[in-house]
């Protein structure tokens, strides 16, 4: 249980005076409707939080289920906030799930990343003669 909905259903704060505090601002953002704790947006439905298997199985549907097609880990966390759902580490989780996937990290595009930092050209002259070539080309 978190402590969120231990203070939303039971008024239980923490003993540390500190704590209780965050506890208090934090929980305003949240409200529980039929025993089941969601996180209120201003521009967002209600988003139902998960526990951490039920976000699991959430975060498995949607990258590799029956409709699933290996997305992101971005996008990933992004479609789970889409379809309702809501909790503090979305992104970190669907990090860690998108790095353990192995058809992902078989399958997946090759970065080509330079070996090296591309370094700019100072010396604008070689394109300023080029230009010339092309101008008197085309007149």
């Amino acid at each position: 249980m978190s402590p969120i909905y231990a203070y939303l259903t039971n008024d239980t704060l923490p003993l540390d005076k500190y704590e209780a505090r965050k506890l208090r601002y934090r929980s305003a953002r949240y409200t529980v409707i039929n025993d089941v704790l969601y996180k209120c947006g201003y521009t967002t439905p209600y988003l139902k939080c998960l526990t951490s298997e039920q976000r699991d199985y959430v975060l498995r549907e949607i990258h590799s289920g029956v409709c699933g097609d290996h997305s992101g880990s971005r996008s990933l966390a992004h479609k789970a906030f889409r379809h309702g759902y809501y909790w503090p580490t979305m992104r970190r989780d669907a990090n860690m799930l998108v790095k353990k996937c192995d058809k992902c990290q078989r399958f997946g595009n090759v970065p080509h990343i330079p070996a090296e930092p591309l370094s700019p050209i100072i010396s604008p002259w070689p394109f300023a003669q080029w230009g010339l070539d092309l101008i008197r080309l085309m007149s």
